[in-house]
């Protein structure tokens, strides 16, 4: 109990930093295609403890975004644990990040073991946990923070539901990749004696 109350406390702090925006954000070009894999790597032991089996499907080509490393872990953590507390057990959890035009996506679909008998927009508002009824593990905050912290680094954030079926799709610009220098422009000797005569 005094684990599940400590874990609630730095919940509550992060998700009234975050919700008044008071968080200083360290922007900087990450993989996120890398931070999905190093993710699924954390949460393999996780999910095969319930029998979810991880189906992931990335880009070959690096997915560059611009957002805070660890924070952007806790977005994609947040969604692995929400994954892992209320996915139905012995399932397919799919996860696949690709370009589309110049942003990247992630989304991430899987089957919630009890009824999701909520409205999706409700599901990002602090202690809500899909079911009022249920008495498992955790805050309440999961979603809220991932969602708010999205926002913070200009991402998107949207969660649909249909039946038991709960996707949520995270959505930020490709970081736009600098432009190499145009060399100088090397003119024949020709040309400058020819431009030199007629100045």
């Amino acid at each position: 109990k005094s684990k599940r109350l400590k874990q609630l406390t730095e919940d509550l702090v992060e998700a009234s930093k975050v919700s008044s925006g008071n968080v200083v954000l360290d922007m900087k070009p990450i993989r996120f295609g890398e931070l999905i894999r190093q993710t699924n790597g954390e949460f393999e032991e996780k999910f095969a403890a319930r029998g979810l089996q991880m189906v992931c499907k990335m880009d070959e080509e690096p997915l560059v975004i611009m957002a805070d490393g660890r924070r952007m872990w806790r977005v994609v953590e947040n969604l692995y644990n929400n994954i892992a507390k209320y996915a139905m057990p012995n399932t397919r959890v799919y996860a696949e990040a690709r370009r589309v035009g110049c942003r990247v996506v992630l989304e991430i679909k899987n089957i919630s073991e009890n009824p999701l008998n909520i409205k999706a927009e409700e599901l990002t508002e602090r202690f809500i946990r899909g079911d009022v009824s249920r008495s498992t593990e955790g805050s309440g905050l999961g979603l809220s923070i991932a969602k708010n912290l999205t926002v913070l680094q200009h991402g998107s954030f949207n969660i649909y539901l249909d039946g038991d079926l709960f996707k949520v799709t995270i959505t930020f610009d490709e970081a736009v990749k600098e432009k190499k220098p145009m060399p100088p422009m090397i003119v024949p000797e020709a040309v400058q004696e020819e431009a030199q005569q007629d100045a």
